[in-house]
């Protein structure tokens, strides 16, 4: 097949985002487009070999010969890794020091599919560091033309991956935990099930059959209306605490054990915590819609809190300017600096079942192990659709100046801080939209406070 002659999508454009390629396949992520950012990846780099990896939508097993088809028409060869998380892909990156691709859409519905491109060591292109000129020479569609066409190489690494992981989550515990497991019919389902086998954690599976149409319910796990089942399965159990992962398991969400979601602030402050218990004095990143608990916990800890932008790039690009250990993000990733400074979802729960092993023969309940760090309520994030972005994100500074705030600080957005309750409105990426998130000790003031500001964004 040809894929260099057909036409791009006509809204591919919209497919490239800051950090990654991703949108509504096939009417802005297609064949075609994969074929071409495959090209443009070799030329733009001059790579000789690429890490092709994808997840279990219905449409990646043709992107992924059409990716590969780039690759090699570009001279270099492509290594196909077979379908494997996203951390997985992480792995084979930094492990074996090479450039490569995932696709998938991560936590986007059934109908979105994408490209996750890094460079050697698994660092993430942006915008700005690769994927701008890639989008360039896509358009252009004028390509290098090599001497030979690449190779194809197909290499499994799933047996060292496991081995890595393992390595790395080896624990003891009094009595086996009892966790639900909800792998949302991604990626992480046949993982979890080869981790766990050889961990104290007995697990009992939710939708762990592979079907990338998500029959059971959207991949992210932090919406509501995605929790359900998870929820009402824990309330009816006797579990010690569940998890639920996205379709391609870089995103980990925490359930305790009466079926309550747990902030993945409070999670990560969690880590925070325990890792300033091995590393005094380390640094550990957060975003303006990380909870404040994170924050204070590890300033508590005697650590350093740092600030990033929203998005994994700006997040992993600041660990590793500052050697920061760890970093945590509303949206449930999850990173760490021994892991190529990556997020992973599966390290992430073995990491928290470790913890939690620690202190399992006190029968404690998990709410109770995660009530330290839970001091806060924080509302869901709100996208408001605007005209003028920056004029309405004025427009809400403004008005809250009138009332005299302990503080306001523009970084990402704006965040306004109040004695009892806190806020950040920040602007979205690929919408004429502001998003924002409210937070407090008191749980009624934090929802009246977002009813009041979506109002006032809504009148923008």
């Amino acid at each position: 097949m040809s894929y260099n002659t057909d036409q791009l999508p006509r809204d591919y454009k919209k497919a490239f985002k800051d950090a990654d390629i991703r949108g509504i396949y096939p009417t802005e992520i297609n064949e075609t487009v994969a074929y071409r950012v495959a090209r443009a990846f070799v030329d733009e780099f001059g790579w000789k070999e690429v890490l092709v990896a994808r997840d279990m939508r219905l449409s990646s097993p043709t992107l992924r010969r059409a990716f590969v088809a780039g690759i090699r028409d570009a001279g270099a060869t492509a290594v196909d890794i077979s379908m494997i998380d996203t951390p997985g892909l992480y792995f084979a990156s930094g492990s074996l020091n090479l450039p490569g691709v995932v696709i998938t859409a991560s936590h986007n519905p059934a109908e979105y599919n994408g490209l996750k491109l890094v460079a050697p060591g698994a660092i993430p292109l942006t915008n700005k560091t690769g994927l701008g000129a890639i989008k360039k020479r896509i358009t252009a569609n004028t390509f290098k033309a090599p001497k030979t066409r690449g190779a194809l190489q197909k290499q499994s690494l799933q047996q060292k991956y496991v081995s890595y992981i393992q390595e790395k989550s080896t624990f003891t515990s009094a009595r086996p935990l009892k966790v639900l497991v909800d792998a949302g019919n991604g990626t992480a389902g046949p993982l979890v099930q080869k981790l766990c086998h050889s961990l104290p954690i007995d697990i009992t599976p939710l939708f762990f059959e592979l079907d990338g149409t998500f029959p059971n319910r959207e991949s992210n796990p932090t919406l509501a209306k995605n929790q359900k089942a998870i929820k009402a399965a824990l309330k009816q159990g006797n579990f010690d605490f569940g998890v639920a992962f996205d379709g391609d398991a870089d995103r980990v969400a925490f359930f305790d054990e009466k079926g309550n979601y747990m902030n993945s602030s409070f999670i990560g402050a969690l880590i925070a915590a325990h890792l300033l218990k091995q590393f005094p004095n380390s640094k550990h990143v957060y975003t303006v819609f990380t909870s404040r608990a994170y924050e204070e916990t590890i300033t508590k800890n005697g650590g350093t809190a740092l600030k990033a932008r929203v998005g994994h790039a700006f997040i992993k690009e600041l660990m590793r300017k500052k050697d920061a250990i760890f970093g945590c993000e509303h949206s449930a990733h999850f990173y760490f600096k021994d892991n190529y400074y990556t997020d992973s979802g599966i390290l992430t729960f073995l990491f928290v079942a470790a913890a939690f092993a620690e202190q399992v023969a006190d029968e404690k309940p998990f709410s109770h192990f995660i009530k330290p760090y839970a001091q806060y309520f924080q509302t869901e994030e709100v996208l408001v659709g605007v005209r003028d972005k920056d004029q309405a994100l004025q427009n809400i500074t403004t008005q809250y100046e009138t009332e005299n705030p302990e503080s306001i600080t523009h970084f990402d957005g704006v965040t306004v801080r109040f004695s009892e309750y806190w806020f950040v409105v920040k602007k979205s990426v690929t919408e004429d939209a502001l998003k924002f998130i409210v937070e407090s000790p008191k749980k009624a003031l934090a929802l009246q406070k977002q009813k009041e500001i979506l109002e006032q964004l809504r009148n923008y």
